[in-house]
């Protein structure tokens, strides 16, 4: 996906999670947050968007800035402010050119990392608004296989950077059922992507790890499922999975936290 695709569904993401807001009893209990209601979601998610604009804004190292209380009690208040936030957090994405250099979570330190963060943070938080009403909206297939590998590539690094859990022993391939959208074809089926060790390097530069170094278990999931599998939004027992292999290694690797 391009950046302006990452941008432009932020913006659709955002909007739509606006009208939830709208109908929606914001005391809503939301089960794949535990504890919060569609209002602290609400609360959540748009002081990660004023967050995000804040580091895009910043222009180097990581800026600490407090964000101003939802209006939780008030229903027309609370959509004015999470609008505002999402609405303000787009037109810089927009303003900014890509390689605007910022602090960001994980490499590249550039405006182009906050625009992928974003759309994922978004949709899937959409996705927990609208499950907690019975409406859950399905995730875009070539959304959510960028979104797997960012939880493979840059989630899952960082988490063991940072110390809150270790590096992997085990090697599970999530092959992506969904027909995904690639420049220059029609598109590919039985995408896949490797979590393993995180020091794990290719044998050779034009050679992945995942193509020399058998997996312990092949998980064959849509690109959806999965991203909810890594989010812990679904377990396996919830989703239409076909697994080959140790499935044991795949518990345990899912039980792990792979993203923040």
């Amino acid at each position: 996906m391009r950046h302006a695709d990452f941008i432009d569904t932020t913006e659709d993401a955002a909007t739509g999670f606006g009208l939830l807001l709208e109908s929606a009893d914001l005391a809503t209990p939301v089960p794949s947050c535990p504890g919060w209601s569609l209002a602290e979601l609400a609360s959540h998610l748009g002081g990660v968007h004023r967050w995000a604009r804040a580091q895009l804004l910043g222009g180097g190292p990581q800026v600490d800035r407090q964000t101003p209380d939802a209006p939780l009690a008030d229903r027309d208040a609370l959509v004015a402010w999470f609008r505002e936030g999402a609405t303000d957090l787009v037109a810089t994405l927009r303003e900014l050119p890509e390689d605007a250099p910022c602090w960001a979570l994980y490499p590249p330190e550039h405006a182009s990392t906050w625009a992928k963060r974003q759309a994922f943070e978004t949709v899937l938080h959409l996705w927990d608004a609208s499950d907690s009403l019975g409406i859950a909206v399905p995730i875009h297939p070539s959304l959510a296989a960028a979104g797997v590998a960012e939880v493979a590539e840059d989630m899952y690094p960082r988490q063991v950077a940072l110390g809150r859990m270790p590096s992997l022993e085990e090697r599970v391939d999530l092959r992506l059922r969904d027909r995904l959208e690639r420049s220059g074809d029609s598109g590919s089926f039985g995408v896949r992507v490797r979590l393993g060790p995180v020091d794990e390097a290719p044998a050779d530069s034009s050679t992945a790890a995942s193509e020399t170094t058998p997996a312990d278990v092949t998980l064959e999931v849509t690109a959806g499922d999965a991203l909810l599998l890594l989010w812990k939004r679904r377990d396996l027992t919830a989703v239409d999975a076909r697994i080959t292999g140790s499935r044991a290694v795949l518990e345990r690797v899912l039980a792990q936290p792979l993203a923040p």
